[in-house]
């Protein structure tokens, strides 16, 4: 990755990282990945050598390292102006290369603060987010369901989760600390505690293994590389489900990227379910609607599109499809109540990163009630129990996601 200075604000077009992201052919072994890349990169580090220790995965490929991703076979190769044409000419010669896409920024999705002053129906007990999709009623919890959730890291010193085992990871070698607050309060969503400190629940999965993966930075920047290094130690550590609150423009692209539609599939052949939201750059007041952001708009990934709580849907949830794909789902994301670092505890916000947590969650309790809804039997399940809603497929997809009873 680029230095954190460099670092462009978000864009409604993608902005190049100046790195490459190679994809190798199925089935091709890591030590053939290796040499290829000692042919046209010079030193090589894989994620495996850092599977129990955060990996600052920057300055490894800043100062001339390509980084294999050896579970995904995707490999992060720096773009230096000098000898790139050369590197990539090398690589695009080999057999063994599927594919080389330059990598581009990903940002967590705008999320928008609202008052905390009791207008959005929440009960005594629940979130109204926890009461729409059912996660109240269910007698599951996600006991033993591995929840991941890849976004600005979390804050271990929360009263709520004190004394519960949490895995954290990040891509940034640092602690997953969370400065932004994004990715706690989706973690909080997806697995906060049943009990919450003389406040009502907020978490849909409140006994679900929750895994914390950092891979943007305290400004809720990162790279695509640093996405799929954290996907790629998700699939290694068994995570059952993947939560993504982050992603870039579609811009003027007509397809989606083939690299994660690949991941996505490779995801769910090892019984594994990517979701992520759907993007908040539609302003349906005045008639524009955006496109389904990446990750989202591949096909293997379950998109998630964000309603408030008259099940209306939102002014910012992004809907026009990108290829043939469109949104699968849609789930709480206005008003959402969860935590937040400390000191503040807690907080509304409002954007469909808060919609996709309410679906991991949903899905863990899915996974809970019968081991063999994993992968597409999972998907297939929280499609055909969602809650139809009076909005075009094309912006909720199959509907409001439910929880089983």
């Amino acid at each position: 990755m680029a230095p954190s200075a460099k670092r462009p604000a978000r864009l409604d077009e993608p902005v190049p990282t100046g790195n490459y992201l190679v994809q190798f052919e199925k089935g091709l072994n890591v030590k053939d990945e290796i040499k290829l890349l000692h042919r046209g990169n010079g030193r090589v580090a894989t994620a495996s050598d850092f599977k129990e220790v955060e990996i600052d995965m920057g300055p490894l490929v800043q100062y001339g390292e390509a980084v294999l991703l050896d579970h995904i076979g995707v490999a992060v190769l720096r773009g230096d102006e000098g000898d790139k044409n050369r590197q990539l000419s090398i690589l695009e010669k080999k057999s063994g290369v599927r594919r080389i896409y330059p990598e581009f920024y990903i940002f967590a999705h705008t999320d928008v603060s609202e008052d905390d002053s009791g207008t959005h129906e929440d009960s005594l007990s629940c979130t109204w987010g926890i009461e729409a999709v059912g996660a109240c009623a269910s007698r599951y919890s996600g006991r033993g369901i591995k929840v991941a959730v890849l976004d600005t890291g979390f804050d271990r010193r929360h009263p709520d989760y004190a004394g519960r085992l949490i895995k954290y990871w990040s891509a940034f070698g640092c602690d997953a600390r969370d400065v932004r607050g994004h990715g706690t309060h989706c973690a909080g969503t997806a697995a906060g505690p049943r009990a919450a400190h003389n406040r009502m629940r907020y978490g849909v999965a409140p006994e679900a293994d929750l895994h914390v993966y950092k891979v943007l930075d305290d400004g809720g920047t990162g790279g695509e590389g640093q996405l799929l290094l954290g996907i790629n130690q998700a699939m290694v550590d068994g995570c059952d489900i993947m939560s993504m609150s982050c992603g870039r423009s579609a811009g003027s692209a007509t397809t989606s990227n083939p690299i994660f539609d690949d991941i996505g599939q490779a995801a769910l052949d090892e019984g594994r379910l990517m979701i992520a939201a759907a993007g908040n750059s539609s302003s349906r007041d005045i008639g524009y609607i955006a496109p389904i952001d990446f990750p989202a708009n591949s096909p293997t990934i379950m998109s998630v599109a964000a309603v408030d709580s008259r099940l209306g849907l939102t002014n910012f949830s992004s809907g026009v499809p990108v290829g043939t794909t469109g949104i699968d789902i849609a789930a709480p994301g206005a008003g959402v109540f969860s935590s937040v670092p400390m000191p503040r505890k807690y907080q509304r916000l409002r954007g469909t990163s808060m919609a996709a947590p309410h679906v991991a969650g949903s899905a863990a309790l899915w996974a809970e009630s019968d081991p063999s809804l994993r992968a597409t039997k999972l998907w297939d399940k929280l499609v055909s129990n969602a809650k139809a809603l009076p909005h075009h497929q094309r912006d909720v997809g199959a509907g409001l996601v439910q929880a089983p009873r």
